[in-house]
């Protein structure tokens, strides 16, 4: 008996010392696993959901999570994805920490889901909403996990930036308007730094307002703050919260809604319902903006609601945003490549701070860095109507730099993380060449032509000794020669069919050209069609696709000026080109060709102007032009899409 208790006795006391040395053991173990990054300090905290479920599940949280993950597949792979999409969100709020899933759940919402609805609307809400679960949550609780912005750069890129999904273009104008909305319209046609410039103070207010520096202990009320460096923003906010707005997102996106409809019309005639504003509100929003008593008070405040709703709602950092404008250009935010390099540029900086990267995640994500590059410099300019919620892009030559740089830092980086004799090199410059190609094109029809020959010169010395270039001589053309080529190849025409492929040029330059004022790409395009021509007709070439050798017909026009007045009026009586487009390129167009061809189109845009509702206003759309004089063949005075814009329907 005596034994039994000593044994007792003696098992007790092994067992407070275990708990004992458990407990000196706790600290060290915790510092071990910050040491190895494991866990982080997050400067939200954690949702009161997570937390709950932590403390009330304890080790079985795993098993649980386990069971879950389980089912999550098998429901996926029995295409239950809405019932796969409700058991990955029981995993996240278990395991909030654990990225693959938020991956999985993201990609089931914006790919799997998304194209089991009906409507665009329908279709855009569940790709927000992949958006949303990885930048809002899983991100935040995961903010080393490479994988989670490797996705989210991937969705903008992918889903909404290339054109795989059929509502692509829906996407990419509900992206324009939220982003024209929370930082207003970028200013058209702006130098680098002029943009720079104009997104500096947005930087500069989270600096100082929303320090990343984050101290618990000494945090300071912002909007305090503001009022200490701005005092006259004080009145101003008090003002708006007479009238319901606090300074927050909703505020900031109705300022930027107003703005944005402000060119082409008084908003408050579009308050209502079934119009952008659907309160009594933003109509008594509207006067405060020009009202002088706030002229001081505005700028600043709207800087001051642009980096809280960044750094708050989009958990984006507004001082990388600018540096990464500084480092491959003035990014237009409104664009899907922009977002996409964003994600993919800040994953790869926080794989950089990671003990053990994750390496495959870190190439795959610097690609979409590369990638975002390209889709920027093919479609990295934005033309976007908020009236006839019309979105253009057209090619932006200043991210052609950009891409090289982000193919050398990026295999620069490989090299030091190991991956040096495992191909990554040479995947990179993949394509390379045929980026060249495209630079080519675009600094020649959009930016300036001696660019456009340094690009040729750099491809001959990198890719001219390549046994497939040597064979085809293709880079002993000229620059013209090669531009054609390039075009002729890349839109699948043959001698054929030129008249196609010349009209094709045409129709560019009137869109991507008089369109938004620029004369200088009109010009471009329009010698490049004259100079495909001149070849065409050298070459006699034919453009009958049926007729045989003998049989066929020339070149069915007598001189370039009677195509291009063909085409012009073709334009102009197309109705899948919307009436203000037509009536804004008009507009703009160099006189000789309006007074060539208005009495050929006359008719049939006024039948068109009756039937959208604008008869009465057709002659302010197309006016009737003057007759012209010595400076004919000169580009007519800029007008502005206010001028299309304000014009009312019967």
């Amino acid at each position: 008996m005596m034994k039994d208790h000593w044994v007792q006795s003696a098992a007790v006391v092994v067992a407070v010392l275990c708990v004992f040395g458990s407990t000196l053991l706790v600290a060290p173990i915790n510092q071990q696993r910050v040491d190895l990054q494991i866990v982080h300090e997050s400067r939200y905290g954690d949702a009161p959901k997570y937390a709950l479920l932590a403390a009330s599940l304890g080790t079985f949280r795993g098993i649980a999570a386990d069971f879950l993950w389980y089912r999550a597949e098998k429901l996926k792979s029995e295409g239950k994805l809405f019932e796969a999409n409700t058991t990955a969100g029981w995993i996240t709020t278990l395991q909030p920490r654990f990225g693959q899933v938020w991956v999985f759940q993201s990609w089931n919402m914006a790919y799997n889901i998304s194209v089991l609805t009906h409507t665009q609307e329908e279709r855009w809400d569940w790709v927000n909403k992949g958006i949303k679960i990885l930048r809002d949550e899983g991100i935040v609780y995961n903010p080393n996990n490479i994988a989670i912005y490797r996705q989210l750069g991937w969705t903008f890129f992918h889903k909404i930036g290339q054109r795989t999904d059929d509502m692509n273009q829906y996407y990419k104008i509900q992206l324009a308007i939220e982003w024209q909305e929370l930082l207003g319209t970028p200013t058209v046609g702006a130098t680098t730094e002029v943009a720079l410039e104009r997104f500096k103070p947005i930087a500069d207010a989270a600096d100082l307002y929303f320090p990343e520096e984050f101290d618990a202990e000494h945090v300071r009320d912002p909007l305090t703050h503001l009022y200490e460096e701005e005092p006259t923003t004080r009145a101003l906010v008090a003002r708006l919260r007479e009238i319901g707005y606090e300074p927050n997102q909703e505020c900031l996106r109705m300022i930027g809604r107003i703005m944005m409809f402000q060119p082409y019309s008084d908003p408050r005639q579009l308050a209502g319902p079934g119009g952008p504003f659907l309160d009594e509100r933003a109509s008594q929003l509207y006067p405060l903006l020009g009202d002088p008593k706030y002229t001081e008070a505005f700028p600043p405040l709207i800087h001051f609601m642009q980096a809280k709703v960044l750094i708050e709602d989009y958990h984006m950092s507004p001082r990388r945003m600018y540096d990464l404008m500084v480092k491959f250009g003035p990014m237009d935010w409104r664009h899907a490549g922009s977002q996409a390099c964003y994600w993919a540029a800040t994953g790869v900086e926080k794989a950089g701070e990671m003990k053990d990267k994750t390496k495959i995640d870190v190439l795959n994500t610097d690609r979409q860095i590369i990638h975002a590059m390209q889709m920027l410099m093919n479609s990295g300019a934005i033309s976007y109507n908020p009236m006839t919620n019309r979105y253009d892009t057209v090619p932006d030559p200043r991210f052609i730099d950009s891409y090289g740089d982000a193919m050398v830092e990026a295999n620069e980086r490989q090299v030091q993380i190991d991956w040096a004799g495992q191909g990554n090199e040479k995947a990179f410059k993949q394509g390379h060449e045929n980026f060249l190609l495209r630079a080519i094109l675009n600094a020649y029809l959009y930016g300036d032509i001696e660019k456009a020959q340094g690009y040729y010169t750099k491809l001959r010395g990198l890719y001219g000794k390549e046994s497939h270039n040597v064979y085809s001589g293709r880079y002993k053309l000229s620059l013209p020669d090669l531009i054609i080529t390039e075009i002729r190849e890349d839109w699948q025409m043959t001698d054929q069919v030129a008249r196609p492929l010349i009209e094709s040029l045409l129709i560019k330059s009137f869109r991507e050209g008089l369109l938004i004022s620029r004369y200088d790409i009109f010009q471009r395009y329009v010698e490049l069609a004259q100079k495909f021509e001149k070849k065409l007709v050298k070459e006699k070439k034919y453009d009958n696709p049926t007729a045989g050798t003998g049989q066929g017909r020339l070149i069915s026009w007598e001189s370039f000026d009677q195509l291009l007045a063909e085409t012009y009026m073709k334009y102009m009586v197309s109705p899948q080109f919307d009436l203000l487009e037509r009536g804004q390129v008009y507009r703009n167009t160099p006189l000789p060709l309006r007074a060539a061809t208005y009495a050929g189109f006359r008719d049939v845009i006024t039948k068109h102007a009756e039937e959208r509702g604008y008869g009465k206003s057709v002659d302010q759309i197309f006016p009737l032009p003057p007759q012209p004089d010595t400076e004919a063949g000169k580009a007519p005075a800029q007008s502005t899409p206010a001028e299309v814009g304000t014009i009312e329907r019967k």
